[in-house]
């Protein structure tokens, strides 16, 4: 089973609260094939998340605020969103992020660190995840995920930074990754309602 980890570093005291609601607000804003994301500190009170931080700041060292990992059950979107959700939290707090995925299918993206949003390189995400769309797959239906400076051809125009998606013939864009995810699922949904 593949496993994401992901840690945050140097988070200040007064942000612990804020984080924390992040997180929570990211597993209840879309349907996760693996478990919804969650997250341990030292102001975890529950068992299992104490006993996991302790351990992984004796391991670590005591840079690490809160860590957390997710079994991906087969959706590389998962994968996706916690990605962007990690960079987005590195550039709102100005803090560094990590996400280890030893077994992601590409080298280049098993090990990531965001510094207020930026790979160690000084490179957006998005100049790496140009390359290829993201495929989900729900129902036996393929929907096709589009970073925003994915380009179909090398003659096509630059859009806007926006993310693509495709199903069943019908593509269109959307603002971020959760809104196209969002509005790809409205349109199966709809379609299946309609015997398609």
């Amino acid at each position: 089973m593949r496993v994401l980890h992901y840690r945050a570093h140097n988070l200040p005291e007064d942000l612990f609260e804020r984080v924390e609601g992040q997180f929570e607000a990211l597993a209840a804003a879309r349907e996760w094939r693996s478990e919804p994301p969650w997250i341990a500190s030292r102001r975890s009170r529950a068992l299992f998340e104490m006993e996991y931080f302790r351990h992984l700041v004796a391991v670590e060292g005591a840079d690490v605020s809160l860590a957390g990992f997710l079994k991906l059950n087969g959706d590389e979107t998962d994968a996706l969103v916690m990605t962007l959700f990690l960079r987005d939290l590195s550039i709102e707090h100005r803090i560094r992020t990590v996400l280890r995925d030893e077994d992601h299918p590409l080298t280049k993206l098993r090990y990531l660190e965001f510094r207020a949003g930026r790979l160690p390189s000084g490179n957006s995400l998005e100049e790496i995840l140009a390359r290829r769309p993201v495929i989900k797959k729900v129902d036996g239906q393929a929907i096709m995920f589009y970073p925003p400076l994915y380009r179909l051809h090398s003659q096509a125009p630059a859009k806007p930074a926006r993310w693509g998606y495709s199903l069943c013939g019908i593509r269109a864009y959307a603002p971020s990754l959760l809104e196209a995810e969002q509005e790809a699922l409205k349109i199966l949904r709809g379609l299946r309602h309609l015997g398609r």
